[in-house]
């Protein structure tokens, strides 16, 4: 199976310049709420800040393949993190890793950091890897939103990925809403764009893209892949592909650079030729193409993703003892920060 060491680097020549190496940026150690930033907030024009959350709404790793590629792309550098981690994890929870690097023990706490990029040709931009709280919900959101404001964003992306009923031998869904403008026209036709009608268990900092809009006044974006809920990738990159060139429409990144979209075509072939051999898996994966292609059929050149599909009776149950087994609890981890012992 594929892994984050398999990311395929992507060439230097190809990247849109960046202007660190030409600006005076002062390192100024400020507290922003329970964050802390090692970089001037002004020295940022009006950026963008894209997010992930993690566990939440990244199955197959996707959040974190997004910003990690978006963020090697524009030379992205650390501007921030939480100050005092323990506050909000349990650290038997997220487990703190070990690491002998060049024969030095390198501790790696699970955080939530903050990295900044500059660029001629577009926004300024802000990753923010977050990491679900696991207490002081209310105080890590206010925190989050304190940071936006005094960073002086001006929109607020969220990119993310969950299981559905669909396959992978089709084009994945990407849907989304987006509130307080109007995106391209390229990337409405990519991306379904409408209100989320989900009712059900959330996490407390999805929050953070309605309280951004209200309370800030920020353009927000939210986009969720749409991945094969018979498959359980560690790094899923067909999803990230579809995140990534979606996005691409918007801040004019062409999908030809992003690794992603040739190894994830290589993956869900590799996967697909073990699925040959199961006859069940064979069956539910017709049935999810039927489905797909005759929703293609109707909307024409979109694919509502929003009705519910309807699945034979033996279908759902083949489908929720699957989905039983992917939820047996795993090792969580989270994003690191490193020290040195």
């Amino acid at each position: 199976m594929l892994g984050m060491a398999d990311l395929p680097a992507l060439p230097l020549a190809k990247l849109r310049p960046h202007r660190w190496p030409t600006l005076a940026i002062r390192a100024v150690p400020m507290r922003i709420g329970a964050f802390q930033t090692d970089i001037e907030p002004d020295s940022f024009d009006e950026p963008h800040c894209i997010a992930s959350l993690r566990p939440w709404i990244n199955v197959g790793n996707v959040g974190r393949m997004v910003l990690d590629r978006l963020g090697k792309m524009h030379f992205a550098r650390k501007v921030g993190y939480l100050a005092r981690p323990s506050r909000f994890y349990d650290f038997t929870r997220y487990r703190p890793r070990v690491r002998l690097i060049d024969g030095e023990r390198n501790f790696y706490i699970p955080n939530t950091t903050v990295w900044g990029s500059k660029s001629e040709d577009g926004p300024d931009l802000l990753f923010l890897h977050l990491l679900e709280p696991h207490a002081f919900a209310e105080d890590f959101n206010e925190s989050a939103l304190q940071l936006l404001k005094t960073f002086g964003v001006t929109r607020y992306v969220l990119v993310g990925s969950m299981y559905d009923g669909v396959p992978h031998t089709r084009p994945l869904r990407v849907s989304g809403a987006a509130r307080g403008w109007r995106p391209t026209s390229e990337f409405a036709r990519a991306v379904k764009l409408s209100r989320s009608r989900y009712q059900g268990p959330t996490s407390f900092v999805s929050q953070l893209t309605e309280e951004v809009r209200t309370r800030l006044d920020l353009e927000t974006l939210s986009m969720i892949v749409h991945l094969p809920l018979y498959l359980k990738l560690d790094d899923d990159y067909a999803g990230a592909a579809s995140i990534l060139t979606a996005l691409g429409h918007i801040y004019g990144m062409p999908p030809r650079p992003f690794p992603e979209v040739a190894t994830g075509r290589a993956q869900y072939n590799q996967v697909g030729l073990g699925l040959d051999f199961d006859p069940r898996m064979a069956e539910v994966i017709a049935k999810f193409e039927s489905d797909y292609d005759e929703e293609v059929a109707a909307a024409g050149d979109s694919v509502d993703g929003s009705e519910p599909i309807e699945l034979l009776p033996e279908v759902e149950q083949f489908l929720q003892d699957v989905a039983q087994q992917m939820n047996a609890p795993d090792d969580e981890d989270g994003p690191e920060e490193a020290s040195r012992h």
